[in-house]
């Protein structure tokens, strides 16, 4: 036999061992993420919010308790689109990455969105064939704004019966069932603005949840830990923080207060509950189509609860009031964040730990409920997926100047092993920092003084060790500044040295609730 022959014989059996088996079709993947959802707000994190269908599909699937985002809503949807950290990808151009749906495109997917884009240009220019939702960053649930796409054209939102959460969900299906007549495994990625602001509520949801919240925010924090300690989500008891001194307790609170504060959070519980059922009308689609086991679902969330308390529209009407617009509640965001200390934004585990969920039932090899404790981060997102597709992750695109992918792949996890190892999580958002190394956290509020953590021994980051561990704090500082630099390619303004004092962490955009006046916040 010739040698030609016999290196085309090879290079045939080299392809078949890669192809996938007989009968193994690839699997759909429908990308969900949420909107300043808390870590505690779902109801399989210890909510009371009522959550039945993505409770069923952590039940059914896989949880993790380390799981991080940015802590921010753009720089999240860049590492979840690129697996690279947000600088390190071009931040909102993309410009130095290549996203999912150009991955999934020449695995012979179809590359479907709806929701929020929040980046430069529109996501058809990034890979997606069909895209329906909003290009802003925030948009009024009922009118809506004048950023709405429908496959790159301008879409008119109606003057009438529309709530952007419910239409995310119209669309997907729409898309999906295109896919079906394409006859093509598909990605749709399903982008919700909710639970963020503006608070928009339908009014049956908000009546469901009418009276509950009365109790107020101790109470509401309370009884989130009690369940998470219950359902052991971090493996046993731990202990949670004490609400922090720029809370005051709810039962200081004026009337007039407790009762704004309580629609605020009733209008959160019902934007959350209204997520999951438009999920819920996605899942039983699938179910009924024969598709939801060799569905790949991937739920999370783009940062902690917001405490952001900026200028309020017409608090005195309901939230299904088309003139209404409130922003955020600074003490709801610390419940809703339950264990954890501090918001969206911080680098601390209030604001960049989140809930993640993976249902797979043709795919998963773990137990169905397992809570794994394995640190990851949005970063590893593409990786994975790109793994289980057979899709090549490539080195070079036209136009753009790529940086190698920072995220690792965790297929081994949904194959019940363990991951090898990992790099240090970097997280950097603004002034707020930190490093995740195995056990050990470094983390700065607004680039004030390092602080340290043993997260294995104090998950909810109550007892700064860094006067203990000064070389601990020295040797992982030098770390973060090196990746800041090479690997998430970080500008000099945000690298500059961290202060030495360590000033009360406030912020002046959250609810004036000072219970020490001498305390001033951060300009």
């Amino acid at each position: 036999m010739q040698k030609s022959a016999m290196k085309t014989i090879a290079a045939a059996f080299l392809f078949a061992s890669i192809l996938p088996l007989p009968g193994a079709e690839k699997p759909n993947i429908l990308l969900i993420l949420t909107d300043d959802l808390g870590y505690s707000d779902l109801g399989c994190y210890g909510s009371e919010i009522e959550t039945p269908v993505l409770d069923r599909l952590a039940e059914n699937g896989l949880r993790f308790n380390n799981f991080y985002s940015t802590a921010k809503c753009h720089s999240s949807r860049v590492s979840l689109l690129t697996g690279r950290y947000s600088h390190q990808a071009g931040n909102e151009r993309l410009d130095r990455a290549v996203t999912l749906p150009e991955l999934l495109q020449p695995a012979g997917y179809f590359t479907t969105m709806t929701g929020k884009w929040h980046l430069k240009k529109e996501p058809t220019d990034f890979g997606f064939q069909r895209y329906w939702g909003h290009l802003s960053g925030a948009t009024h649930f009922f009118k809506g704004d004048d950023t709405f796409r429908l496959n790159g054209e301008k879409w008119e939102v109606p003057e009438k019966d529309f709530y952007t959460t419910v239409a995310n969900a119209d669309w997907a299906l729409k898309f999906i069932e295109e896919a079906r007549e394409r006859q093509q495994p598909w990605l749709c990625y399903m982008a919700f603005n909710a639970p963020h602001a503006p608070l928009h509520a339908l009014k049956e949801d908000y009546k469901k949840y009418e009276g509950r919240y009365a109790k107020g925010w101790d109470a509401v924090y309370a009884a989130r830990v009690a369940r998470q300690k219950e359902m052991q989500l971090f493996g046993g008891d731990f202990k949670a923080p004490e609400r922090p001194v720029h809370l005051p307790a709810w039962e200081n609170l004026s009337r007039d207060i407790r009762d704004w504060e309580e629609k605020r959070m009733t209008t959160y519980a019902a934007m959350i509950d209204r997520v999951d059922q438009e999920i819920g009308r996605v899942v039983a689609d699938l179910e009924a189509n024969g598709e939801l086991d060799n569905t790949l679902i991937l739920f999370f969330s783009d940062n902690g609860a917001c405490p952001y308390d900026r200028h309020n529209i017409r608090p005195d009407l309901m939230p299904w009031d088309p003139r209404t617009r409130w922003t955020d509640s600074t003490g709801w965001a610390w419940a809703r964040n339950a264990p954890f200390r501090f918001y969206k934004q911080n680098q601390f585990e209030g604001g960049a730990s989140t809930p993640a969920i993976i249902h797979w039932p043709a795919g998963l090899a773990t137990e169905p409920g397992t809570v794994d404790d394995t640190p990851a981060h949005l970063i590893d997102v593409l990786p994975t997926l790109a793994e289980i597709a057979g899709a090549e992750i490539p080195k070079s695109w036209p136009g753009r100047e790529l940086t190698p992918v920072s995220g690792i792949s965790l297929k081994p996890i949904l194959d019940g092993k363990a991951v090898a190892s990992r790099p240090p999580i970097h997280l950097l958002f603004d002034k707020d920092r930190g490093l995740r190394d195995g056990d050990w956290k470094l983390v700065s509020f607004r680039s004030k003084a390092w602080e340290l953590y043993n997260l294995a021994e104090d998950r909810c980051e109550t007892e700064n060790l860094a006067d203990k561990h000064p070389d601990r704090v020295t040797q992982m500082a030098a770390v973060w500044h090196r990746m800041a630099e090479k690997v998430v390619l970080a500008p000099e303004a945000k690298r500059k040295p961290v202060a030495d004092k360590d000033p009360p962490h406030l912020h002046p955009q959250w609810s004036k609730f000072l219970v020490d006046p001498e305390m001033k916040a951060d300009e």
